[in-house]
């Protein structure tokens, strides 16, 4: 039992980082925030259905860390040295270049559920500071966490891709994020890929 709670510390990163998001949103003073909508996030039509997608990824975040942390310890680092990486730029990105969407529609409505849940959430979280998508970028990463697994199923890793494409959608059509917050997330997968799964760098690799 000792032995599954060795890295239980580490859930703190989590502490840290909502505290530096939660100052960055609504007490860090900023002049003027760069927005960096394109034309092609205008023409993507929205639609409020996709909200269920979009909030699942707070349960995705929460079982996959607890399914690695108990259950394969070597994925369980490399998947936190490729969030944990990812989300510490994403708090200095947000620091040096303060950056917002235009794209959200001016009236709602309240006409159905998945509606009421959208403008909660644009009422929670500002079109602000979405440089590269967190969203995205963490889906990317459990879902391949996941792949790489020895210990996750067939299913596990079907349903995971599946439900992380959907997620990446969903980001889209209910205007929380655009094309160059979605391919910025993109890229740095890409490069953290190669640096924990191609060059096997992560946290804690020899005493794992």
């Amino acid at each position: 039992m000792k032995k599954s709670w060795r890295y239980w510390w580490t859930l703190l990163y989590f502490v840290v980082y909502l505290a530096c998001f939660f100052f960055i949103e609504h007490c860090m003073p900023v002049m003027q925030y760069h927005i960096i909508s394109t034309s092609l996030d205008h023409k993507i039509p929205f639609n409020e259905w996709f909200v269920f997608f979009y909030i699942s990824w707070f349960g995705y975040i929460f079982f996959s860390f607890w399914y690695f942390f108990f259950k394969d310890k070597k994925e369980y680092l490399q998947m936190i040295t490729f969030l944990f990486t990812g989300m510490t730029l994403f708090v200095l990105v947000s620091i040096i270049y303060p950056n917002g969407l235009d794209v959200r529609p001016k009236h709602l409505g309240h006409s159905n559920i998945a509606l009421m849940l959208v403008d909660l959430l644009y009422k929670i979280d500002t079109p602000t500071n979405v440089l590269p998508s967190i969203h995205i970028f963490n889906s990317i990463g459990m879902c391949m966490a996941f792949s790489k697994s020895k210990h996750a199923t067939r299913i596990m890793k079907k349903e995971t891709t599946i439900l992380t494409i959907g997620i990446i959608i969903s980001t889209f059509l209910i205007k929380q994020h655009g094309i160059i917050d979605a391919l910025s997330a993109v890229v740095l997968s890409i490069i953290l890929y190669v640096i924990v799964y191609k060059k096997n760098i992560y946290l804690f690799k020899r005493k794992s």
